[in-house]
């Protein structure tokens, strides 16, 4: 799925991505039974990486939590609010602490801003209440130490390592109980917390003292202990357990549980019966709230948390992730039978769960994005999935084919059988797409504005192009027709002048441009890309950039830089070298138009640029009257318009990428299915006209 369409548009609707299955050459597995298991949070080095240190879930009256492990499976106690916070209990390291609340909220905002994670934990220590920002979840001592420096390093503060070494001094009937004897402990200046045991089918609670990441820190903890608070103590030996700790969650006054569990144990999360949906909602995941239930565990060294519940409920956020509510029903129901193919393919990819819920595989925001008519369309087709000869299809989807959906060998490289080039009606993006203007300043610069903000003032210059002024005041002028993705160049106060060189539709899922790129700033691309492949470099002097071979829908298969084959592992891949602020070009189909900028000097000496593109400037060249082309003069060759002399001053080569289509190609296109639906065709005739020789069925 391609991840920037959500940036772009205002309604969500993205599209998808290939699936690293069948990259892989692997068949997958069909996911068994009417649940799903969807990962929020993991990291198993492959598809979907995403992790965090904690996990703050959310429940409208509270939460049951159940504790899964070696010694069996218990329900914990309620420990009531509706707020509370999980960690794996690991290394971990305590940035600061202050009983001075409003410092420890500067250096929690610190951490924030250079990217660290930095909570504030609340304690007791010497009858005075303190403050503490906690940082990360390590899996050993030396990755935490490591970490400490950095964050030392970054912030002046002084990290303090701490760890899961820590010292039984009794167990207890009650919680209560439990935190009386954590107070005698907290007076003394000592660390101590309540502690949830599973031990032997029932839950016991136990006091536990020390954070300590050492076996000599826990012997020197001994010592005080037994002088402080005279008893017994040993390290104890239990493997299913949770730690009771405390932290701010808002302001001061404020604090939630937060539950340190045992990094063999699981713990399963799920709301308390409220209203007609019961939900939990998920702070750390903008804070978008899921039906179901939430597992949170370690899984390959991580804090993993995956959200369990029917598959049929789980489509009801899937399609409203993956196209817009209030898009016609038979569209809607063409996404529910894509979604729950793919989501039926995915076998068990993590391990721990058959999907995540990110455009790996396909968006999954929650109940959000509910509505009734994405109900309708779910439950209109409950069960049916394509099959090709028997087996379950490969979901493929996407926003907008350009106009022709793709071949299989102009995205990986080999044919799908039933998924070969179709006409795709899918305009709508550029019928609906803002106008914008380039446009040329008094003194000579280029750029771009969208329309509604230059007055047109009826005058033109001597070229006949017209003339305009800037309506508002602090308005962009940008390198391209976008605010997402072309960058600001110049600020213009109203009434600033301009001559309206050229219209361009503003970027739309069905038509975009990406540059222009100087040839040092293409060649920097091309030889980044080059490098992974170990394949020649090019000049940062680059004069060329072609396609040298297209695929039947015109995508590009293979490019050519200064003669020189541009390496890529999958025709596909040819989007991902080209780059502007971190965006791919947007499909394949695309050309590239080898423009610059030139300057003009008129008869009275007044210098004007102009894009070199034919189409956009109606210049003749002296010699043959075409348009003036790329290739078609020199510095200081001559042009012509009527019986004026102009004189080209100079010329600044570019390349602009002009493209058509919004993802991969293959499969169906959303903005098409749209149109097909509009048209009257039902969401069956809207899937095989996309997928060739498939049935659909439960």
């Amino acid at each position: 799925m391609d991840v920037m369409w959500k940036k772009v548009m205002g309604k969500v609707l993205s599209a998808g991505v290939l699936s690293a299955v069948l990259l892989s050459g692997y068949t997958p597995a069909e996911a068994a039974g009417k649940n799903i298991r969807v990962a929020l949070f993991v990291d198993t080095g492959q598809g979907y990486r995403g992790v965090v240190p904690a996990v703050t879930l959310t429940s409208e009256k509270g939460m049951e939590v159940t504790l899964s492990g070696p010694d069996g499976k218990e329900k914990l106690p309620n420990l009531g609010g509706d707020d509370a916070r999980f960690r794996v209990d690991e290394y971990h390291l305590i940035v600061a602490e202050t009983s001075d609340w409003n410092l420890a909220q500067q250096i929690a905002q610190q951490m924030s801003q250079r990217k660290y994670e930095g909570s504030i934990q609340v304690a007791k220590r010497g009858g005075q209440v303190v403050y503490q920002i906690v940082s990360g979840t390590y899996n050993n001592y030396q990755a935490a130490a490591n970490q400490a420096k950095t964050i030392a390093q970054a912030t002046g503060q002084q990290p303090v390592v701490k760890g899961p070494l820590r010292l039984e001094a009794g167990r207890y009937d009650s919680l209560k109980e439990a935190q009386n004897r954590q107070a005698r402990f907290e007076a003394a200046g000592i660390a101590a917390y309540p502690v949830l045991v599973a031990d032997r089918s029932k839950i016991t609670y136990a006091v536990w003292i020390g954070d300590e990441a050492t076996q000599d820190a826990l012997n020197a903890l001994a010592g005080k202990a037994a002088a402080a608070v005279p008893g017994t103590y040993k390290q104890p030996g239990a493997k299913s357990y949770v730690v009771l700790k405390q932290d701010v969650y808002g302001s001061k006054s404020d604090t939630i549980w937060k539950y340190m569990f045992s990094p063999q144990v699981k713990l399963t999360v799920e709301p308390k019966k409220a209203g007609s949906v019961p939900l939990i909602g998920v702070a750390e995941r903008e804070q978008r709230t899921y039906r179901g239930e939430m597992e949170l565990s370690e899984y390959k060294g991580n804090l993993t948390l995956v959200n369990e519940l029917s598959l049929e409920e789980y489509l009801y956020g899937v399609v409203g992730s993956e196209m817009a509510p209030g898009w016609p029903l038979e569209a809607l129901k063409a996404q529910a039978v894509l979604a729950r193919t793919r989501a039926v393919g995915s076998g068990n990819k993590y391990g721990v769960a058959n999907v995540s819920d990110t455009v790996y595989e396909q968006a999954y925001y929650g109940y959000q994005k509910e509505s009734r008519d994405i109900r309708e369309a779910v439950d209109e087709t409950e069960g049916e999935v394509i099959y090709y000869k028997g087996k379950v299809a490969e979901s493929l989807f996407y926003s907008d084919a350009g106009g022709m959906t793709a071949d299989g060998t102009e995205v990986w490289g080999n044919p799908v059988p039933y998924l070969r080039p179709v006409m795709s009606d899918d305009t709508e993006p550029l019928e609906k797409a803002n106008i914008w203007y380039l446009v040329s300043l008094s003194d000579g610069s280029l750029g771009y504005i969208r329309s509604d903000l230059v007055k047109v003032s009826g005058g033109t210059n001597p070229v006949g192009l017209r003339l305009g002024v800037v309506s508002t005041n602090s308005t962009n002028l940008r390198s391209g027709p976008s605010t997402a993705y072309h960058r600001v160049l110049a600020t213009l106060p109203i009434g600033a002048e301009v001559t309206i060189v050229a219209e361009e539709p503003e970027e739309n899922a069905f038509s975009w441009t990406r540059g222009p790129y100087t040839p040092a700033e293409v060649a920097g691309m091309i030889n980044a890309n080059q490098a992974k492949s170990n394949a020649p470099r090019v000049s940062t002097a680059l004069e060329s950039l072609r396609v040298t071979e297209r695929g039947p829908s015109g995508r590009v298969l293979e490019m050519e830089a200064d003669g020189t084959k541009i390496a890529v592992s999958s025709p596909d891949a040819h989007r991902s070298i080209f780059q502007q602020g971190g965006s791919t070009l947007r499909s394949t189909k695309f050309d590239v138009e080898e423009m610059g900028t030139f300057t003009v000097l008129g008869a009275n000496g007044k210098r004007t640029n102009y894009p070199d593109s034919g189409r956009d400037v109606q210049v003749v060249g002296a010699n043959d009257y075409d348009s003036v082309s790329a290739n078609g003069y020199n510095d200081e060759f001559l042009i012509y318009r009527g019986t004026d002399d102009w004189r080209v001053a100079s010329k600044t080569q570019k390349f602009l990428f002009r493209g058509t289509g919004f993802g991969h190609g293959l499969g169906v296109s959303q903005y098409g299915a749209k149109a097909m639906a509009q048209q009257g065709y039902d969401y069956k005739e809207i899937l095989q006209h996309y997928y060739q020789d498939v049935t659909i069925e439960p």
